[in-house]
Order: C-alpha cells, then structure tokens, then sequence
C-alpha cells in the first residue's frame, strides 16, 4: 500500500496552482510546491481575501505592520481633531448661556500656615521674624506678675498670639529653696521607667541674686507658649 501524501507518488501538475489537476492537500504537505507569485500578498483565510477585493483601501494583507500603524494612527488623529471641533462647536452654542450657570466656589484650605501670610501689622512683623529665622525676646507672665523671659527662634503662630518656638533660653526669677511653696502635686519625684524614659526633664540651672532670690534657666528645643502669658515681643536680631 502506497502513501497518496508521499512526494514519490505526486507529480508536478498536482501541486502546480496553475494546474487543472492541482491537489491542495497534496501541495500542503509536499516539498515540490512552489509559490507563483512570491510577491502576492498573504491572507489568513477566504473572507479576508474577499473583503480586500471589495475594499481594497480597508482590508491589509498579512506582514503589513507598518501600514496597519501608519492607518492606526491616522485614525487617532481624526478622531482628536473631531472631538476638538465638536468642543468648540459647543462651546460657541452655548457661550450665550455662560452667565447663567452658576460656578461652584473654590474652597481653600484655611490653617495656621496659610493665615501667617495674610497677616498685616505686628502680626506682619513676626511673620517677617519666621521667613528670616530671626530671634526674639518675649516677656512672660504668671498670675500675678512678670515670671521671665525667652529666647527664641519664632515658628509659628497664630492671631491669639499663641507662638511655637524652638531653640528656647527661658529665663526667670524665683524665692529660694527655703522659702518656696510645692503645691503637693509637684513634690513628688518621677518613678524611673514612665514619663523620664520618655522625654528628659530639661535641666535647671539656679543662680543666687541675694535676699532670697534665685535667677533660674534652661534651655529647651521645643516650646509652645499661649498668648494670654505673653507681655512683650521685641526683635533681637535684624
């Protein structure tokens, strides 16, 4: 038994396109075949090939990339430049009805920040004092009187004059150690491991004046001060 797919048993009038004897299964799988035309475009199927005898302009043959990109772009193109048209034909349509319509206000947001430039007159002032990192010297108050003053670099600060510092000196005057009043809250000592562990109690250093008064001072990186305990601002460095 003969193979009917074998090149021995296929001649060449069988797998010659030109042929009225030509078998397609044959000319498949045998290595006699020969393509008429190299140069004849390449379809994926019948209906493709149909389309493209119909259309010629719209159906591409395979191996074409270059013009498929070309056409895919020239498409995007016509599409953008559409939309713009369709834009501005409506928006001449509608020009007429612009004062109309009713705009949404733009809501901005309102901090500490964005008010500290809006600030005019001794506000101003310390607004100049936080673009300049320029150092201050602020009197403080207690209940009854003038407590002390600081030293700092200003940050920031609002219209109740409250001010965060940094890089503050504070210095103030109190009675001596014999003849001050500890509210009982304050007598007692930190246990180690809570609160000490956490932020370090800024050191005090205490210098004798005479007739029982004691200069104290210290020095703390961080400060906020409330401005009902402000008495008096005034720039040291300019």
């Amino acid at each position: 038994m003969t193979d009917n797919n074998s090149d021995s048993s296929t001649s060449e009038s069988e797998v010659s396109a030109c042929s009225s004897s030509f078998n397609p299964i044959k000319a498949l799988y045998s290595t006699k075949a020969k393509v008429p035309v190299e140069s004849a475009p390449l379809y994926e199927n019948i209906s493709q090939f149909e389309s493209a005898l119909k259309k010629s302009n719209e159906v591409l043959p395979v191996g074409q990339s270059e013009l498929v990109k070309k056409r895919e772009e020239a498409k995007e193109k016509k599409r953008i430049e559409e939309e713009n048209k369709l834009n501005e034909k409506n928006k001449q349509r509608f020009a007429q009805y612009g004062g109309m319509v009713q705009t949404r206000r733009e809501i901005r947001t309102r901090n500490v920040l964005t008010r500290m430039d809006a600030m005019e007159g001794p506000l101003g002032v310390l607004k100049d004092c936080v673009d300049k990192r320029l150092r201050l010297k602020i009197i403080t108050r207690h209940g009854t009187g003038v407590r002390g003053v600081l030293h700092a670099t200003l940050v920031a600060f609002d219209k109740q004059w409250n001010m965060a510092l940094s890089d503050v000196l504070e210095v103030w005057k109190r009675k001596g150690p014999r003849k001050r009043k500890v509210p009982p809250g304050l007598g007692r000592p930190v246990p180690k491991g809570t609160a000490a562990s956490i932020s370090s109690v800024p050191e005090v250093t205490e210098t004798p004046l005479g007739k029982g008064i004691w200069e104290c001072s210290r020095y703390i990186p961080q400060m906020m001060v409330r401005g009902e305990h402000i008495v008096l601002v005034n720039v040291v460095e300019r």
